[in-house]
C-alpha cells in the first residue's frame, strides 16, 4: 500500500486555495492608502466641494471594485492565463498607448 505525501505548508494560515497571509497584508495596505488619501485631500475636498470625504468615497468603491476582481480572477486557474499571456501581453499595451491618447491631463497647479 502505497503512503500519502504530505504537502509542506508555506504558511500555518493558508487553509485550501487562500493564502490568508497574503490577504491580511493585502487589506491592511489597503486600509492604510485609504487612511492616507483621506488625512491628504480632506482639506483640498472641503474647500472645493463642501464635502471633506469625496475622494476617500472614491477610493473606496475603487478599493471594493478591486477586491471583487480580485477574488475573481483568483478563482480562475492560473494555466489559462499562460496560455493567453501574449493576448494579455497586447491588451495591455493597447490599454496603456489608449492613456497615451485619451487620458486627461491632471495638473492641479
Amino acid at each position: 500500500m502505497a503512503k500519502k505525501s504530505k504537502k509542506k505548508k508555506f504558511s500555518f494560515f493558508t487553509k485550501g486555495s487562500v493564502d490568508y497571509i497574503v490577504w491580511i497584508t493585502v487589506m491592511v495596505l489597503v486600509a492604510f492608502g485609504l487612511i492616507m488619501v483621506l488625512s491628504a485631500s480632506a482639506p483640498s475636498a472641503l474647500s472645493e466641494t463642501g464635502d471633506s470625504y469625496k475622494y476617500i468615497k472614491k477610493q473606496a468603491i475603487s478599493a471594493f471594485i478591486g477586491f471583487a476582481v480580485m477574488m475573481i480572477f483568483s478563482k480562475i486557474d492560473y494555466h489559462i492565463y499562460r496560455k493567453l499571456k501574449w493576448i494579455i501581453y497586447i491588451g495591455f499595451i493597447g490599454l496603456l498607448i489608449l492613456v497615451g491618447f485619451v487620458g486627461m491631463d491632471a495638473r492641479w497647479c
